[in-house]
């Protein structure tokens, strides 16, 4: 038995609406995982693009961003996170 979001994906697909859609919700999860570390900016071609406040914040999430990947894919289901791209906005 198919999962309601297996048949949303699909419908948001024939729309075109897929890759929006995926890139909005890995942000969401990276967001929610954050817990206020980082805030996700966009999400294209495997590359999570996030902000941090300070350079200390930057080199934290550099130092955890293999778990970040591993947990965001998790989430996907799917290795959709390839790497993490950092900008310091503080």
């Amino acid at each position: 038995m198919k999962k309601l979001g297996d048949f949303m994906m699909t419908a948001l697909n024939r729309k075109g609406l897929g890759k929006e859609t995926k890139s909005a919700l890995i942000c969401f999860l990276a967001d929610k995982y954050a817990d206020g570390r980082f805030k996700s900016i966009s999400f294209s071609r495997g590359v999570l693009k996030v902000s941090v406040s300070s350079s200390a914040a930057a080199q934290m999430v550099q130092m955890d961003e293999e778990n970040i990947i591993t947990h965001l894919n998790r989430e996907m289901k799917k290795e959709t996170v390839k790497s993490i791209r950092i900008v310091n906005r503080g």
